[in-house]
């Protein structure tokens, strides 16, 4: 007889306890099955009682319009009026439904509105990530959120956007539901709707669309503000790839036809890249000030969505003053077609600034706006300040206890490998910070730079306005690093300002359209930088740069002007930021491609251009001609203007020099004075400087509650200090 195998005990008590695993189950389902079916029912009969009648949905309400204002009240920008153009879809590229629905509902044809399969799996990795990380929506999905819901990501959003796509699904074909779709979603730079978005980015309708743009525009719905081509052109043609892809892995196209639109794609061409939106075009009358108000998009585009600043009916106003606005870019325009094409300079921009409260009253990006090309350089190009910088140096060293009278050694050194020279060649022994100043000595501003340390020169830089990243080394002195117009203006208005920093601002009001105040910086407080003393000696030091030294060509008869030079090696970069009682403005001359120009200084172009803008301002009156120094040891002497020495009663021009620490000039003039006879060589005694620190002395000791002469980075001032709830008028 054959023996019987007997079966492992093991496995018939596994096999026990399987099936009382499966009778239990059974017996759960059979009671909590109704339960859980009841419970859905009450959870989707609550959330969709208050659901809006899709019916809505062809009928297309125009978003409430936003507004620019000057702060007189003129309106200098709409976001938006004429944006969005509803077409059907036999006025659409074939291609463009079609390639929105291979990358986005690929399934759109087949489903009704909700992809449950696609919905279970998102379901399952939320609650892995517990919360609403991934999302399964398809088209119709989509448009019942953009147009009836919120943006908010809970999961009780997700259930009523599933209902409203179900009854949108019953009551629409689906050709209508892509119509609608294609004609609401955002693409980006403020474009909504295919039509606008065609017209923004090629200047076409469309109908006239290729694929390669139908896939460019199609990619756009995954992050709009993000791929926007006027913001990141390569994103935008990476993710056109994307979607060429997947169209011709579903057939909508062939292998030939998509190598034809990868190399189509490659070869777009955007308006530079800027970060920001774009302000309708659409009406000439409204962009009267691009460079100001595409700013003022770009500055609020950081706090609020851009869909509000186009759709909520806000209004904001600004601090744009229209006569200066109007006045510098008169004279940018001018002087650049006059002066430029002879010194191969071809870019230019400005920035100015209130002083006694931060406002931004004009700014001009460039020699001319156009829809190819909005970048604005007076704040979105960082070039080399060259010595103009040297104005945070010297700052520095004051703050460290010296004075204009300091005298220093300007006399060949090597640092370390790295030996500056004078841009005349020459060097003059021992001379004053004041004439160092004056003459921007590059050596002597290296050895300040090494005297007080690099990092001492980038923290003084970064509290006075200087918000772009400084690398502290010693080449620093002459201007080695990268700053944007605005940031050189906002700095010096410190100084301008006796020490106050103000945070540089565009907008002082955003109010909505039920007439809430949303952001209100009218209210705006300075906060202190630097010790009064110490910015009314280095504005008495820069004034003399603008009076007898390298900045002349910005004098202005009758008003006080202090000011600094820079240009940078082969004439690749040239500045003059410079500032009178009430304005600051800098100015930056060169060439987009940092190609050289000829023979251009600080001193020429840029300062000529300063003094004609800041010269008509003047013009057309100010309230302060004269710095009044906040200090009463100030001791005034009566100098040459031409010398520079103390004046006799020979010369011809003379000036009040204000000494606001320190020993006055004794020196009289010898260019005006009665010549003597001179010594012999053995007799000349040999001349001794009055002052020659053997070391840095300390700080400057300051009164009672006053910050420290060089404070740490401060804290921010608040956008919105507080809100005030007056009505505007």
């Amino acid at each position: 007889m054959k023996s019987m195998r007997k079966r492992p005990p093991g496995k018939a008590r596994w096999k026990r306890l399987l099936l009382a695993l499966l009778k239990f189950c059974l017996v759960a389902s059979l009671i909590l099955g109704p339960m859980a079916l009841g419970a859905v029912y009450v959870v989707v009969t609550r959330l969709s009682a208050d659901l809006p009648d899709v019916e809505g949905l062809a009928s297309y309400e125009v978003p409430q319009t936003s507004r620019i204002f000057s702060k007189d009240g003129q309106v200098v920008a709409t976001l938006f009026v004429e944006n969005r153009t509803t077409v059907t879809l036999d006025r659409m590229s074939p291609y463009l439904p079609k390639a929105l629905l291979a990358v986005e509902d690929s399934r759109f044809l087949q489903h009704h509105g909700v992809d449950w399969v696609g919905v279970a799996r998102a379901a399952v990795a939320n609650l892995l990530f517990r919360g609403i990380d991934q999302g399964a929506s398809t088209l119709t999905m989509q448009l019942a959120r953009n147009r009836f819901l919120t943006q908010d990501q809970t999961m009780a959003r997700k259930i009523r956007e599933i209902i409203l796509a179900q009854r949108i699904e019953k009551r629409y074909s689906k050709e209508k539901i892509l119509e609608y779709y294609l004609n609401n979603v955002y693409f980006g730079s403020g474009a909504y709707g295919v039509a606008a978005a065609s017209s923004l980015y090629f200047g076409k309708p469309a109908q006239q669309l290729s694929i390669a743009q139908s896939a460019l525009i199609a990619g756009l719905v995954q992050a709009p503000s993000r791929l926007s081509p006027l913001v990141d052109p390569e994103a935008a043609v990476k993710r056109m790839k994307l979607v060429l892809g997947r169209m011709k892995q579903t057939g909508i196209i062939s292998e030939a036809q998509f190598k034809q639109a990868i190399g189509e794609g490659d070869a777009f061409k955007f308006a530079s890249p800027g970060g920001g939106p774009v302000v309708n075009t659409g009406a000439d009358q409204l962009l009267k000030y691009p460079y100001f108000t595409t700013y003022v998009i770009a500055e609020l585009s950081q706090r609020y969505p851009e869909d509000m600043l186009y759709r909520a009916g806000l209004q904001i106003r600004t601090t744009l003053d229209i006569e200066m606005q109007r006045i510098a870019e008169e004279e940018l325009s001018a002087t650049m077609a006059e002066m430029g094409p002879d010194l191969n300079a071809h870019s230019a921009a400005l920035v100015v600034i209130e002083n006694s409260t931060g406002y931004v009253r004009a700014m001009v990006g460039g020699t001319q706006w156009h829809q190819e090309n909005q970048f604005n350089r007076a704040w979105q190009a960082v070039r080399q300040p060259g010595s103009s910088f040297k104005a945070f140096v010297y700052a520095a060293a004051l703050l460290q206890g010296m004075t204009p009278e300091t005298v220093v050694d300007d006399s060949p050194t090597d640092f370390g490998g790295w030996s500056p020279k004078n841009s005349d060649g020459k060097y003059k022994g021992k001379i004053t910070l004041r004439q160092a100043l004056q003459e921007s000595r590059n050596m002597v501003a290296a050895k300040l730079c090494q005297m007080v340390g690099p990092e001492r020169v980038v923290d003084v830089a970064q509290a006075l306005g200087i918000h772009e990243e400084l690398t502290p080394n010693l080449t620093l002195a002459l201007g080695s690093c990268e700053v944007a117009p605005l940031s050189m203006a906002s700095a010096y208005s410190t100084i301008a300002s006796g020490g106050i920093y103000h945070v540089p601002l565009s907008v002082t009001q955003v109010v909505d359209s039920a007439g809430s105040i949303l952001t209100d910086n009218r209210a705006h407080a300075g906060q202190r930088r630097m010790p009064a003393d110490v910015s009314a000696q280095l504005t008495e030091m820069l004034m003399r740069v603008v009076d007898y030294g390298t900045g002349t060509a910005a004098y202005i008869d009758g008003v006080d002007v202090a000011g600094k030079t820079g240009t940078t090696d082969e004439s690749r970069d040239a500045w003059f930021v410079g500032f009178t009682p009430e304005y600051t403005m800098a100015v930056w001359v060169g060439n987009d491609d940092h190609s050289a120009m000829y023979s251009v200084f600080g001193g020429g172009l840029p300062a000529t251009l300063w003094r004609r803008v800041m010269g008509r301002l003047v013009t057309r009156g100010i309230s302060q001609p004269r710095f009044a120094f906040e200090s009463a040891r100030a001791q005034v002497v009566k100098v040459c203007i031409e010398s520079g020495f103390v004046a006799t009663s020979d010369c011809p021009k003379t000036r009040d020099l204000r000494i606001m620490s320190g020993p006055a000039p004794s020196e009289k003039c010898t260019i005006h004075a009665t010549p003597t006879p001179t010594p012999t060589a053995s007799a000349t005694p040999e001349v001794v400087p009055t002052e020659t620190p053997a070391e840095i002395p300390g700080e400057t000791p300051l009164p009672d509650g006053e910050l420290t002469p060089l404070p740490p980075p401060a804290e921010e001032i608040p956008a919105d200090p507080e809100v005030v709830t007056t009505p505007i008028p």
